[in-house]
């Protein structure tokens, strides 16, 4: 391959781009930034019954998706560069963000048996899209295995290797659409859980995506108490964003190890850090931020999902945590993530912290591969029909398992 490819992770929350030389497999430029159609609906669910409910939806959603979102980010990525020299996009995403981007309609997908109108690999053009390069060149849009378990997990998949390894292995992609697969004895299991957009700031009154000047990790000194907080370079001078989605994972488990936070998620009333205030009790963390108990709550809700996910599909295959050769965990979140953190607040419950291995963007890593290997492809595809999916709603101890993971553990 040669030329210039664009990579594309398009998330429920959070759309990501990089410029790819096709050649070298170097990445020339790389941007993100919130999806704009969350200001009509949260989460696919939501996305999809609105499709539903009104006639123009799909059509407010694409437009909203490619030229609000992605006209920006492509221009960003090219900057002074010229658009021509752009031979291909590929797209990794979730299947309902797939079907949105290609005005498809997702309602099916949207009651039993969640049918998607495609799966396979599908070329659309950025004319047909409405994107700022020549219109005839193709748009790939990579192939999922299911309604729930995406384009993305598949390219994850392929990136971390688990399609060619005994296992048994782990892979957890956080995000709005939490998914998770497990590989064992040659066997591909995977599931999605609604985990939310918490761990990818929305949503939350403390929270930011991981972007310059955001804080990634927070740790707690007991006597005196004191919060230290690192950020992410690059907006030094800047007003704080908030916590990205490792420090509110630190603020999990550093509140439980020390007593600033109950089992159940509340602060401790007699904590001298946590103030009263009109909206009940609240922790500053910095000029400017300051975590709610509403904040805590929904960070328990996205990280009891993920946990009672992981939980089930191990069960499914009658293993435990500690069986895990390894744990690939992907998510922009991720990158900045402590392993031992992880484990501690109970995202990853049971797990060994040296078998977690933070793999970063493996939807937009997948995306590359695909601009430039040409074996890709096809591994894509088998990845992709080998998959089993197992669907957490009715399977019967998920959601008391659920229910157990709401608590902080320790």
């Amino acid at each position: 391959a040669t030329g210039l490819g664009l990579a594309l992770d398009i998330g429920t929350t959070t759309v990501v781009a990089a410029l790819i030389d096709r050649g070298t497999g170097a990445i020339l430029a790389h941007a993100g930034a919130d999806n704009a159609q969350a200001r009509f609906a949260d989460d696919v669910l939501a996305r999809i019954d609105r499709c539903g409910r009104e006639p123009d939806a799909l059509r407010q959603l694409q437009q909203v998706l490619c030229v609000e979102t992605l006209r920006p980010l492509i221009a960003a990525v090219l900057a002074e560069r010229d658009p021509t020299a752009v031979s291909r996009v590929s797209v990794a995403a979730n299947t309902t963000m797939l079907h949105l981007l290609a005005g498809v309609d997702p309602t099916p997908m949207g009651t039993a048996p969640f049918t998607p109108g495609f799966l396979a690999r599908r070329s659309l053009s950025c004319g047909e899209l409405d994107l700022p390069l020549p219109p005839a060149t193709p748009v790939d849009l990579l192939p999922g295995a299911a309604a729930f378990v995406g384009a993305d997990i598949v390219a994850g998949v392929l990136v971390t290797g688990m399609d060619a390894v005994e296992g048994p292995e782990l892979l957890v992609d956080v995000g709005t659409n939490g998914e998770i697969v497990l590989r064992h004895r040659g066997r591909l299991m995977a599931c999605a859980t609604a985990a939310g957009p918490a761990f990818e700031g929305a949503g939350l009154r403390c929270g930011t995506r991981a972007r310059a000047g955001a804080i990634a990790h927070l740790a707690c000194q007991q006597e005196p108490f004191a919060l230290t907080c690192e950020r992410i370079p690059g907006a030094a001078d800047a007003p704080c964003p908030g916590l990205c989605g490792s420090a509110c994972i630190d603020l999990l488990a550093e509140g439980r190890r020390n007593g600033l936070l109950t089992p159940m998620g509340r602060f401790a009333a007699e904590h001298p850090a946590v103030v009263e205030r009109d909206e009940g009790r609240v922790l500053p963390v910095t000029a400017g931020v300051a975590c709610t108990e509403a904040d805590i709550a929904a960070l328990l809700q996205a990280k009891a999902a993920i946990a009672a996910g992981v939980l089930t599909l191990l069960e499914q295959a009658d293993l435990q945590p500690c069986d895990l050769r390894a744990i690939h965990l992907a998510g922009g979140f991720g990158l900045h993530l402590d392993p031992a953190a992880a484990v501690a607040c109970g995202l990853l419950p049971g797990c060994d912290p040296r078998r977690i291995r933070v793999v970063g963007n493996t939807a937009l890593a997948g995306a590359r591969r695909d601009l430039i290997d040409p074996a890709a492809a096809d591994r894509l595809d088998a990845i992709a029909a080998a998959m089993e999916v197992v669907t957490l709603n009715t399977e019967p101890g998920f959601e008391l398992c659920y229910i157990e993971q709401m608590q902080l553990p320790g």
